[in-house]
């Protein structure tokens, strides 16, 4: 999908969410030790996804346009940010492995399905509500608050060993 430039920073960022996302899901399928997912996992909150999901709500929830995106889009993203800010809480303070992983699938597919809804659905009607000038001003500060995601991690827990 075209993404407008203003926006592309946090497309640039979806693309490793999806990335890291889906190292989860094939660790989890070829029973990697849940510690080494967790591990990464935790990394990549602290280090890209929380951080991200800050940049979303400071650079469009502040802004009157906001009110012009559909409410139901402006609740799920934010219900979603929250939701997996949760589940990464629940798998800090669980001790059983099982239960860890299967939070942890959790997490990947709802990371998934956020990142697809932001492309597909909230972006669109963000372009669409904001004026070209504050669309602008947005992209700027997205480009400077940038942060590359996680794309080296060793080990490489979701490959299978032979």
């Amino acid at each position: 999908m075209k993404r407008s430039k203003e926006l592309t920073p946090l497309s640039w960022e979806h693309h490793s969410a999806l990335v890291n996302a889906n190292r989860i899901k094939r660790g989890v399928a070829v029973q990697a030790a849940p510690q080494l997912i967790e591990e990464f996992l935790l990394y990549i909150w602290d280090t890209d996804l929380k951080e991200h999901f800050q940049r979303e709500e400071t650079n469009f929830t502040v802004h009157p346009a906001w009110k012009n995106v559909p409410e139901e889009y402006r609740q799920k993203m934010l219900n979603e940010h929250n939701e997996l800010e949760e589940l990464v809480n629940r798998v800090k303070n669980n001790s059983n492995p099982d239960e860890k992983l299967k939070l942890m699938d959790s997490i990947a597919d709802i990371i998934i399905g956020h990142v697809r809804f932001e492309e597909q659905q909230l972006f669109p009607a963000i372009e669409a509500a904001y004026d070209p000038a504050l669309l602008s001003e947005i992209g700027r500060a997205l480009t400077e608050q940038h942060v590359p995601g996680c794309i080296h991690w060793q080990p490489s827990f979701w490959k299978k060993e032979n």
